[in-house]
């Protein structure tokens, strides 16, 4: 079944014969601001029904160790991101993440009230991925089911978003480390109750920085 499912997610993103093709997120490894814009606007402009098609099509239930391999990439991770953006709350709550794991972030002082698309932000014009990769104990969510909830639960965006330029995204990554929500994160935090368990965490902002810097400085020159 594993390879059944890596002939056909590899069928859909080598060629998609009488459509448009699958956006460079999906087929690259490097990714900017501008390639996730890009992404999330083709399936817009595709529509709700042909977007989620093509999603679920890209949503294998079991994943060949290989096929990632290859790819250098996890595509199930840069669904989820998509989905993010796509997908816009019904109310005045956020939509939740996928439930992947546990997002390789200070999650203890990244609410989602703050934090709205965890695990991506929006600063300006410009959509950032804060981090890629989730930790887990158990077993994580199958994308299929985290479009059906955003689905059932959130509205399919109708506007496209913005394109950024190099320097414009320059300008939303300063406004994002600047932001209340940056500057109240805890890069380390522990609770430990009586009798022991609890939790505890270390990250370096320095190391998450230059993986959301990337994305803005990255971007071609015009």
């Amino acid at each position: 079944m594993a390879r059944l499912a890596l002939v056909a997610i590899a069928a859909i993103i080598a060629t998609a014969p009488c459509q448009a093709e699958v956006p460079k997120l999906f087929r690259e490894k490097s990714f900017t601001c501008v390639t996730l814009a890009e992404a999330v606007n083709n399936y817009v402009t595709m529509g709700e029904e042909a977007a989620l098609k093509e999603l679920d099509s890209l949503s294998a239930e079991r994943w060949d160790f290989d096929f990632q391999h290859k790819l250098g990439f996890n595509l199930t991770d840069r669904i989820g991101w998509v989905c993010r953006i796509l997908f816009q709350p019904k109310g005045d709550e956020p939509l939740r993440g996928p439930g992947y794991g546990q997002v390789c972030l200070p999650w203890n002082s990244m609410p989602l009230k703050s934090w709205p698309l965890l695990p991506v932000a929006a600063s300006g014009s410009s959509y950032f991925v804060l981090s890629r990769g989730y930790t887990l104990l158990g077993v994580p969510e199958n994308p299929k089911d985290y479009l059906k909830y955003c689905r059932a639960n959130g509205k399919f965006r109708k506007e496209p978003v913005p394109i950024p330029s190099k320097a414009q995204s320059l300008k939303d990554l300063e406004q994002l480390r600047q932001s209340k929500a940056w500057k109240a994160i805890k890069w380390k935090d522990s609770k430990w109750y009586e009798g022991g368990g609890g939790w505890s965490y270390e990250y370096r902002e320095e190391f998450i920085w230059e993986f959301i810097r990337k994305q803005a400085e990255e971007i071609p020159e015009k």
